[in-house]
Order: structure tokens, then sequence, then C-alpha cells
């Protein structure tokens, strides 16, 4: 079978499985929808679900960008300029979501936020992608890279909590641009001058 045909179609299941998911979740509850029932409404045995997923958790955490392979993104972090590298990138596949894929984003987001232990393991899962990432690019300078990677994913998450805080009031990436700004010039508190 043609690989490229084999991983559209279990692309295609995962997002049919994680839309039947999201709308269970949202309707009756996280905590309260077992992967019986995610099955059952996405037409998929349990053992697909877990097979694609591993975690009801990351049912809701997964996205396209999972599927990449970490050393793809060795332009954006192994590059002499990885702020302006990341910025530019951001900047693009923002403006490239649709209405339909920001929609797919904010009910993700809301349900990251909602229930604890969905967001404990993405903070999990986004330090597993962040490190192997800086194994993927790190070379010679593998501690910085490291930690700049890790500061990079926190501060995307801080920008999405922020994101979902605010009531998703600004568009998304003009917060994870602050966090890039951060990254780049550090952070200095604003204080108050006396009168």
């Amino acid at each position: 079978m043609d690989h490229g045909l084999q991983h559209r179609k279990k692309l295609a299941a995962m997002h049919r499985i994680q839309s039947a998911a999201l709308d269970l979740f949202e309707e009756q509850g996280f905590d309260e929808v077992a992967i019986e029932a995610v099955a059952a409404a996405a037409e998929v045995s349990p053992r697909t679900v877990y097979r694609y997923f591993g975690s009801k958790e990351m049912l809701v955490i997964w996205d396209d960008e999972d599927e990449l392979d970490p050393g793809a993104l060795n332009a954006e972090f192994g590059g002499d300029d990885p702020i302006a590298a990341l910025r530019e990138a951001l900047r693009a596949g923002f403006a490239a979501l649709g209405e339909d894929d920001l929609l797919l984003i904010r009910r993700r987001v809301t349900l990251i936020y909602r229930y604890p232990a969905i967001e404990a393991a993405m903070i999990l899962h986004g330090y597993e992608k962040s490190r192997a990432i800086a194994a993927a690019v790190g070379g010679e300078d593998a501690f910085e890279v490291q930690v700049f990677v890790h500061a990079f994913v926190g501060g995307v998450l801080a920008a999405m909590r922020d994101w979902c805080a605010a009531g998703f009031s600004t568009p998304p990436f003009e917060l994870v641009d602050r966090a890039l700004t951060l990254l780049e010039h550090g952070f200095t508190r604003k204080r108050a001058t006396p009168s």
C-alpha cells in the first residue's frame, strides 16, 4: 500500500475520532465519557482509539503537528535567529487557518484548560515534544537548544492559556508574538515610578 495514502487514511480516521470525542466531552463532560463511547461514536474499536491516541487526554491535545518529524523543525530551531524563524513560521501558520480550524483549536483549548487532567497531560506532552525537538536539532549546542525549546513551548502554552482566559478575544498570534518578544528581549518587570 502507498505510504502516503496510508498516512492520509490514518489522519482522516484520527480527525473523525477526535471530532466525535470533542462532541461527547462538550456534551457530557470529559470525566463522564469512556473511550468505548468515543469509539462507538466514531465507529471504530476502542483498541483503534488507544492505538492512535494512547490516552483519553490525547484525544483533546493531539493535532496534525504531532505527526511531524521533530527534525523537520531544524530550519526554525537550528538557524542563527530561531526567534525570527519561529515568528515567521507561526505568523504564516496562523494566517493560513480558516474559521473551522480556529474553531477546532478554541474547542480543544477550552477543554484543556477546563479539566486539570488534560492540562497536566498537555504540559507533559509539551515537555516530551520539547525534548524530542532539542534532541533532533541540538548538535553541539544541545543544552542551549534544549533550554530555548522548553522556554518556547512554555511560552506558547502560556499564550494559549491567556487566549482562553480572555474569551478568545485577541488573535492568538498576537499572544504568541508577545511570548516570542519576551524570549527575544528578556523579562523586565514594569515598576510604577514614584511621584
